[in-house]
């Protein structure tokens, strides 16, 4: 019996000392093992994050995704809202506050579940534990790695807060869709704050991170479905949640009408830029969140409208005048669009069409020209590098003596190609359009001739919006910016006489009313200038206008090139324009641009362009006009007109007096035939002339009156000197040197050259 009770003692005191090593080694791994294990990699070297864009006020636009391609936003723990936070505990570790690391219960459930299974069915991994894996560089999932992460665990939960714990949790949650952390999830499921969350897409956003990809609510509803209802139900059993609340949430549909639009970026095409440029950091941008979301329902609500018309695209540039900073750019309806939604409309080259009429006359202003000079609107052929061309108006109808201020605005053709040919020429127009920052077109003046005037060649959207913004801020050039920095210096291109004379006839409503009716879909409370264009086919229209503050441009049209159905600039882009232009002014006093000093208002006969003088101007044709001291027109005389006052029209109007386009007959008359047939000659410069300037003459003393033998209708030309021509009146600006002038009278298809110098006293 005394062996017997000796050895019973034994076998306990064996067992008491195994039990006792047990226990230490068990506090021995609990408490000092965990210091030997490194904190996980991630923690001591943060991720990097992608560029934080911003707008002009300092609100968000995007985050990009950083060099592992995940959008990441960090958050504070304050940030995450309550129901955020419950909801993640009832779905992955409710006893998270009460636990060391290691949840012993959850553990002993999932092995008891996994044993009936069969299978692994169930984890019993805590967010300690989770925290300790997304931390650490990826690894095959065996009991080492395992083991390193009960340590790593425990190491975090000895040496940091529950709080910090949770905070790096939430920020290295995996949510899917290239998403980690519940701010980035929210505004990309949503649209919008975590802090704006309902109780549901709380829920929604908790179960993700168990299956991202096998639980993703854009691709697999059903599923996140199943996972946002079961969160929902734990939140309830654990009284994180009243009844009432989670009933409500159980019923709320998994995302809630226009959640797409809600997810639809903000600033795609200049997001897409500044990551291809590799950009990191804060990206403080000139963008106006609040015009850019207006702006993309403008367009969205309009094509919508025009979605019989074969119309998939639209793209807006706004800009400030005052810095050339841009305020909105949408350069598709939608990125996600079949039709071509990643292209950057804005940026793309394509024919404007009408829309660079406005600087073909703001060039024959600066040579002399002013709005009520009259050009010919008659058919007419012209001669270009590939051959002879015959172009129409665009209303196919012709208007016969028209003054340069209803040609713009009514956007006849003709002679807007007239005033190319008279006024500059095309490779003047061309340096003129580079110098307003125009740049895309390609090859010399040659290749475009004066279809450059009706838009034969090829410019972007941004470049025409930051020409127009040259006019509103007279003449003057800044460089569009998209990022805030210092400002540009402004370059002078135009003078501002010029740019004022073109914005008021843009602003003109009487003056488009033969060509457009009183159709006026632009009708805003306030005075702008504005030009559309339409490329030939219907290709592609434009409506490009300004205030003194701000300048809008619209392109609409198809990616791939193919015609809209019969949709014009008035019908396509001019909608959209007037929409985008007063929100632009939401909280913005429009105002004009003013005349320059020194302009006055004259008043001439709108059938000769010849002011009043001694000769009165007959009450039914006179108009008021603004001119210059440079640009006064000679005054009305009695040549002018026959005997029943009737204003004489010289050969070149024959074709038109005689159609039924003619319906002023009563204020016209043709002259009869003056040409006699013999050789074509210069009088004035003579042919071998030399000329002497004084240089104290002032500016108006270098003007050489050209005249020759021909009829009207002769245009001059030199490729040295300026050459300024209003009607059949033609001056040459004399500059010292050995020049060559040239006439030629298109309709008899004569031409003759004459030589001459001219030197400084």
């Amino acid at each position: 019996m005394t062996r017997a009770f000796f050895k019973g003692l034994l076998k306990r005191k064996n067992l008491l000392r195994a039990a006792g090593g047990l226990a230490a080694a068990c506090l021995l791994a609990w408490y000092a093992v965990p210091w030997l294990v490194p904190l996980p990699e991630g923690l001591l070297h943060p991720e990097e994050r992608g560029a934080l864009v911003l707008d002009r006020d300092g609100a968000r636009i995007a985050t990009l995704p950083g060099p592992d391609y995940y959008h990441t936003e960090p958050v504070r723990l304050r940030e995450v809202p309550d129901m955020l936070l419950k909801a993640t505990l009832a779905a992955e570790d409710k006893r998270f506050f009460s636990h060391g690391g290691a949840d012993f219960l959850a553990l002993a459930r999932a092995v008891a579940v996994n044993a009936v299974g069969g299978e692994v069915v169930s984890g019993a991994s805590t967010i300690t534990q989770q925290l300790a894996k997304n931390a650490n560089p990826p690894s095959p999932r065996n009991l080492p790695a395992k083991a390193r992460e009960f340590f790593q665990a425990r190491r975090m939960e000895m040496s940091m807060s529950k709080e910090a714990i949770l905070e790096s949790y939430f920020n290295r949650l995996d949510y899917g869709n290239l998403r980690r952390g519940p701010a980035a999830a929210a505004r990309f499921y949503f649209g919008r704050e975590m802090s704006r969350l309902s109780l549901a897409e709380c829920a929604l956003l908790a179960g993700l991170p168990q299956g991202p990809s096998f639980l993703n609510p854009l691709r697999h509803p059903e599923r996140a479905l199943q996972r946002r209802n079961l969160v929902l139900r734990r939140m309830r059993e654990e009284g994180w949640a009243a009844p009432g609340m989670v009933d409500r949430a159980l019923l709320e549909p998994l995302f809630s009408a226009g959640a797409e639009e809600d997810r639809r970026p903000l600033a795609s095409h200049v997001t897409a830029a500044l990551m291809h440029a590799g950009r990191t950091g804060e990206v403080r941008t000139t963008l106006d969140s609040s015009l850019q979301r207006g702006a993309l329902e403008i367009v969205k609500r309009e094509l919508e409208r025009l979605k019989g018309h074969h119309v998939t695209q639209a793209a807006v540039v706004v800009v400030e005048n005052a810095t050339g900073n841009i305020l909105c750019l949408a350069g598709s309806a939608d990125r996600n669009h079949p039709a071509g939604g990643l292209l950057d409309g804005t940026a793309l080259r394509r024919s404007p069409g009408s829309a660079l009429k406005p600087f073909v006359y703001a060039q024959a202003f600066v040579l002399g020209a002013y709005p009520g000079t009259v050009l010919p609107d008659v058919p007419t052929t012209y001669r270009s590098a590939h051959g002879l061309e015959a172009p129409q108006n665009y209303n196919r109808n012709y208007m016969g003596p028209i003054s340069i201020r209803q040609a713009l605005a009514c956007s006849q053709n003709i002679p807007a190609m007239r005033a190319l040919g008279t006024f500059g020429g095309p490779a003047r127009l061309l340096k003129l359009l580079e110098n307003l920052g125009i740049r895309s077109i390609q090859g010399d003046a040659a290749r475009y001739g004066l279809g450059l005037a009706i838009g034969n060649a090829e410019v972007t959207l941004r470049e025409l919006t930051g020409a127009y913004a040259c006019l509103a801020r007279g003449g003057t050039f800044l460089p569009l910016k998209l990022e805030q920095g210092s400002p540009e210096q402004e370059r002078p291109v135009l003078p501002a006489e010029a740019c004022f004379l073109t914005a008021d006839i843009l602003a003109d409503r009487e003056a488009r009313l033969p060509a457009f009716s009183d159709a006026e879909v632009m009708d805003l409370p306030f005075r702008y200038a504005c030009k559309t264009g339409t490329s030939s086919d219907f290709r592609d229209n434009w409506c490009v206008g300004f205030t003194r503050e701000i300048t809008v441009g619209v392109w609409v049209g198809n990616f791939d090139a193919s015609p809209m159905k019969q949709v014009g600039g008035m019908a396509g882009a001019a909608p959209i324009f007037a929409g985008v232009m007063k929100l632009a002014h939401r909280d913005l006093s429009p105002s004009f641009p003013c005349a320059v000093p020194g302009m006055v208002r004259i008043r001439i006969d709108a059938r000769t362009g010849r002011r009043e003088g001694a000769l009165p101007v007959p009450q039914a044709h006179a108009r008021e006009e603004w001119a210059s001291p440079e640009t006064m027109p000679q005054e009305a005389a009695a040549a002018d007109y026959d005997a029943a006052g009737r204003a004489c029209l010289d050969s070149r109007y024959t074709e038109w007096f005689t159609s039924p386009s003619c319906t002023a007959g009563d204020a016209y008359c043709l002259l009869p035939a003056a040409w006699s047939g013999e050789a074509p000659r210069i009088l004035v410069p003579a042919d071998g002339s030399r000329l002497v300037l004084d240089p104290e003459m002032p500016g108006a003393g270098r003007r050489l009156k050209l005249r020759s033998n021909l009829p009207a209708g002769a245009v001059w030309s030199s490729p040295t000197l300026a050459i300024v021509q209003y009607g059949d009146e033609a001056s040459a600006l004399l500059e010292p040197g050995t020049h060559v002038i040239t006439v030629r009278h298109p309709e008899l298809n004569l031409e003759q050259h004459a030589t001459f110098t001219v030197r400084e006293l």
